[in-house]
């Protein structure tokens, strides 16, 4: 069975430690399939077929040089094409696709870890990005209200899924992450929403782990008391500002991509 490599933990992007955690070169010499965030949240990693591409919030994706940046958080494995493919059908919405998942997943159960990529076309996806954060960094909560939404119609594309067991919800994934790429490489994002008629699934199940810490000075003195997180939680549940930025755009498949360069702070220049 293959090995996912993961970068920092989901407590420490929550708490708002951004700064990357490795380089992207070091990251890509575990695997070739994963998703993530780059150096100071900067949009949403799409690791797939050896390429890093990042969905940024202004709409566009790129394709991250190697030395341009590190990764903040993340996960990536050595994807093992060679695995049944399973058709999965009437995909109404990303409840629907977890749970087709969880279904074909069901005989080895739900305490492994799970990589899967999913691909066919869609009618709609809706997905977020961030632009990149300058410090002193902002908890999560508070990132997460500032994303750019895109709403794409009638494409075809891509899924990059990582599952990871509940009991670890507060160190990695929290179940299924989905990340969207289309297949010309102009649309991506971290998944939302969906719907499909159908979608073609090659899983593999993952039983080696291995996580990369933060060396940054915000980690070695962050408190991580599991309290202080559910505080956190219990907050940003009763927040009256949505989670997403309102102002959503539709954007169908032959639609100029937006371009908000003005705003783009994808700059890396900081990475040492």
């Amino acid at each position: 069975m293959a090995r996912l490599f993961q970068a920092s933990t989901i407590s420490a992007l929550k708490k708002g430690h951004y700064d990357y955690t490795i380089s992207i070169e070091y990251f890509m010499r575990n695997g070739d399939t994963g998703i993530g965030t780059y150096n100071g949240h900067n949009g949403e990693a799409i690791f797939l077929d050896g390429v890093a591409y990042n969905g940024c919030a202004s709409g566009e994706v790129k394709v991250m040089d190697y030395p341009q940046t590190g990764v903040t958080f993340g996960a990536i494995t050595k994807f093992n094409k060679d695995v049944a493919e399973i058709n999965i059908e009437n995909v109404s919405d990303i409840n629907a696709l977890q749970t087709l998942l969880n279904n074909q997943c069901s005989t080895s159960g739900p305490n492994f870890f799970y990589v899967a990529k999913i691909s066919g076309h869609f009618n709609s996806v809706t997905v977020v990005s961030s632009y990149k954060q300058r410090k002193p960094f902002r908890p999560l909560s508070l990132v997460e209200k500032e994303m750019r939404s895109y709403t794409y119609k009638d494409l075809d594309g891509q899924l990059v899924a990582i599952y990871a067991p509940k009991y670890l919800k507060d160190v990695s994934f929290n179940g299924w992450c989905f990340h969207f790429l289309s297949n010309d490489k102009l649309k991506g994002g971290k998944l939302v929403q969906l719907s499909a008629p159908a979608l073609k699934v090659k899983i593999n199940l993952i039983d080696k782990w291995e996580i990369k810490l933060p060396n940054s000075k915000g980690f070695i003195t962050e408190n991580f008391d599991s309290e202080d997180l559910e505080k956190e939680k219990d907050a940003k549940n009763e927040a009256d500002s949505p989670k997403i930025e309102s102002n959503e755009k539709t954007i169908d498949e032959n639609t100029t991509q937006p371009s908000e360069k003005a705003n783009d702070n994808s700059d890396d220049s900081d990475v040492k």
